[in-house]
Order: C-alpha cells, then sequence, then structure tokens
C-alpha cells in the first residue's frame, strides 16, 4: 500500500534518524576496537555471569518471601556462597595438596 501524500521522494521509502546519544547499546561512548571497552565488556559479563549464578543456581527468585529482612538474609546468604565458591577455586590446588598430605600421615 502506498501513501497518498509521502514524507519523502525516496525510492525506500520512510527513514528513522537515531542520534548516536540515544542508543548507546548500538553507539558506545567508548569505542569497541580499544582495550578500555574490552575491558569494560569483560567486566560487564562477568557481573552477568555473577547474577546468573544468584538467581538460577541459588534460586533466589525462588524465596516467598514479604520482608525486607528476609530478602536482606538471603541475599547476604547466597553472597557468602558465592564467596566459598570464588574462595575454593581459587585455592582448589592447595586445598588437593592439604587434602593428599592429611591423608598421607593419618594412613
Amino acid at each position: 500500500m502506498t501513501c497518498k501524500t509521502p514524507c519523502s521522494a525516496a525510492k525506500y521509502g520512510r527513514t528513522y534518524h537515531t542520534h548516536s546519544k540515544d542508543n548507546l547499546r548500538l553507539f558506545p561512548k567508548t569505542s569497541r576496537e580499544t582495550n578500555k571497552w574490552k575491558a569494560t565488556y569483560k567486566r560487564r559479563t562477568s557481573i552477568e555471569r555473577s547474577n546468573k549464578r544468584e538467581k538460577k543456581d541459588y534460586h533466589l527468585e525462588a524465596g516467598n518471601h514479604r520482608s525486607t529482612m528476609m530478602w536482606y538474609i538471603r541475599i547476604f546468604g547466597i553472597m557468602m556462597c558465592q564467596n566459598m565458591d570464588a574462595w575454593y577455586m581459587h585455592r582448589e590446588e592447595e586445598l588437593k595438596f592439604l587434602k593428599n598430605h592429611i591423608f598421607a600421615q593419618t594412613a
């Protein structure tokens, strides 16, 4: 269907101009080729993984609490679990060595 009073004489029809200030996802202030962008993107994906861990793995949204104090207790517990996971992953080799060393002494 064609328009009786076209806005433009262009063959391809109506166009929409997006300003770079309006859409920061498509036109970020930092160029994507820079190291600053890579560091920012790396941090963002890390945060996304952390949010996924809280919501899916630790069932954050499964709580059916009305009080904010219960939500705080739940999120603090989840943060402690995440901290223990990170600590364990950072020290995994050292803990395995200690475990083997202790079992070797008791045998």
